[in-house]
């Protein structure tokens, strides 16, 4: 197959994604993987579809990771792992994925409707006073340490996807 048609086959198999056909999509990124296409966007929607359609999540996300190592700067490559990672139970790896888009493509619309999906911003101890105050800061971070989750790795299984970290020290 040339460039021409596996570019067509892509361009049809997204805009079916999008209308919700995902069986037909799957099938035409299959044959566009199975013509020897190693373009990181056609691995990319072939794993997700894979994953989702056929239930392959191992499949799809190693070929999602593949896709991501060949071009990280890609936001629907981003997106897709991510989506993949959370559909694992994976979220604070979704969450590094979108961040890592985001360097690369800042202030992407879906990338970040995304991540504040997985991620979202817990409300300042003190409304009154701007969230990057260092008042509300010292008091995140001591309502943090009571409720013990300052400064610990998350667990997958857990409902709240957000990991909080110790502020920076000066050396």
């Amino acid at each position: 197959m040339n460039y021409d048609d596996l570019d067509r086959m892509y361009r049809q198999g997204l805009g079916m994604c999008r209308k919700g056909m995902v069986n037909e999509a799957a099938t035409i990124f299959r044959k566009i993987i199975a013509s020897g296409s190693q373009e990181p966007q056609h691995l990319s929607y072939h794993g997700l579809l894979s994953a989702t359609v056929n239930g392959q999540k191992r499949e799809g996300l190693r070929l999602c990771e593949r896709a991501m190592r060949f071009d990280p700067s890609s936001p629907d490559v981003a997106l897709n792992l991510a989506r993949l990672y959370e559909l694992n139970g994976r979220n604070l790896k979704a969450v590094e994925t979108l961040r890592r888009g985001l360097r690369a493509s800042p202030g992407h619309p879906r990338m970040l409707k995304q991540i504040n999906r997985l991620s979202p911003r817990k409300r300042p101890p003190l409304s009154m006073v701007h969230r990057n105050n260092p008042i509300n800061k010292q008091l995140a971070i001591m309502m943090a340490r009571i409720t013990g989750r300052y400064g610990k790795e998350e667990d997958s299984s857990r409902s709240p996807n957000r990991q909080l970290r110790p502020a920076k020290t000066r050396a």
